[in-house]
């Protein structure tokens, strides 16, 4: 669901609950209201602001989390996957915004072939990359044996 569309389900729950929530503490003969009108309205929509927020604040939530449609999880991996795979229990995150012509590589473990490279992996790994115009980025999650200009090295 698009972002404006979320905001807008949680602006109309928000609304929508404080007013029913409103019209039914004002309806509804609950026998511990208070029986002055001014009284009654007070309760009423304190009652009305009280849940309202609780509504709102979870659809906030729920809007505000949105991942974009095709998108792996933040560490790509599978909801099966252990979160500590016994290669390594080293959590990594990595996050890069490149632009124009820039070229940024991120390895979550070793990199390069003239070094002896372990055969251990990060255990969790969470990149994020943005890139615009001519900028290029590479990622990859555990060790990267290649080197080398296609690559980003020099």
């Amino acid at each position: 669901m698009q972002r404006a569309r979320r905001w807008a389900v949680t602006v109309f729950a928000g609304a929508g609950s404080f007013v029913i929530c409103l019209w039914s503490a004002r309806a509804a003969p609950f026998g511990f209201l208070p029986r002055a009108d001014a009284d009654r309205w007070a309760v009423a929509t304190a009652f009305a602001t009280t849940v309202a927020t609780l509504v709102g604040a979870a659809a906030g939530w729920w809007a505000g989390n949105e991942r974009r449609p095709g998108s792996a999880p933040p560490d790509n991996r599978s909801p099966e996957t252990p979160d500590s795979p016994g290669t390594g229990g080293q959590t990594v995150q990595q996050e890069v915004t490149a632009s124009d012509a820039a070229r940024v590589t991120q390895v979550a473990g070793h990199r390069g072939l003239g070094h002896a490279v372990p055969g251990e992996r990060p255990g969790r790994v969470t990149q994020r990359a943005t890139a615009s115009g001519r900028a290029c980025v590479t990622q990859v999650g555990g060790n990267d044996r290649t080197a080398g200009p296609e690559r980003g090295d020099r």
